[in-house]
C-alpha cells in the first residue's frame, strides 16, 4: 500500500485549506485591531489637543469668572453651618456624606445649605461648583439668594419638617 487510505480521515489538501482559512482569519483580526488602535490613538490625541487649548494655568482662581456661575456676594449669602448643628437643627436624613466629594461629614465640617432645595454640601466642594454653575448638583434647581429674613425663615421651615 502507498499509505493513503481513503478511510484515513482528512487529506493533505483539506489541511491546506483549513490552514489557509485560519491564516486569512488571523490576518483580518490583526488588521482590524490595528485599525481600531490607530483610530483610538488619533481620537485621544485630537481630544487632548482640543482640550489643551481650553485649559490654562491659573495662579489666582478667584480672578476667573465663568458665565453661568454665581458671584461671591451671592454665594456668601447662602447659609453656612457646622455638620453638628445641621444634625441637631435639621432633618438631614441620609445625608451623611457630601454628594460632590463623597467623603463622610465630620462633626466640625463647615457646610453650605442651598436655599429652595435645602441640600447640604461641604463648603469647599459647593463653592467652586456654584462659581462655575448656578444649579444644585443634586436636583439641578437654581437657588435664589435669600434675603436675611428669608434665610431665617428657611432655617425655621427646615426645622419644622
Amino acid at each position: 500500500m502507498d499509505g493513503s487510505d481513503p478511510g484515513d480521515g482528512i487529506s493533505g489538501f483539506t489541511y491546506g485549506i483549513i490552514f489557509s482559512v485560519a491564516v486569512f482569519f488571523l490576518a483580518a483580526v490583526i488588521a482590524f485591531a490595528c485599525n481600531r488602535m490607530r483610530y483610538a490613538g488619533q481620537h485621544d490625541w485630537q481630544s487632548s489637543r482640543r482640550s489643551s487649548r481650553v485649559l490654562r494655568t491659573v495662579t489666582d482662581p478667584s480672578s476667573i469668572r465663568i458665565e453661568g456661575g454665581l458671584d461671591e456676594s451671592t454665594l456668601n449669602g447662602y447659609p453656612k453651618l457646622l455638620y453638628s448643628q445641621a444634625k441637631k437643627d435639621y432633618s438631614v436624613g441620609s445625608a451623611r456624606c457630601c454628594p460632590i466629594c463623597l467623603v463622610d461629614y465630620k462633626e466640625t465640617d463647615m457646610l453650605r445649605l442651598l436655599p429652595d432645595c435645602s441640600h447640604l454640601f461641604h463648603l469647599n466642594c459647593i463653592d467652586p461648583w456654584m462659581r462655575l454653575r448656578s444649579t444644585c448638583p443634586m436636583c439641578r434647581k437654581t437657588p435664589v439668594l435669600p434675603s436675611p429674613k428669608t434665610a431665617d425663615d428657611l432655617i425655621a421651615a427646615t426645622q419644622e419638617s
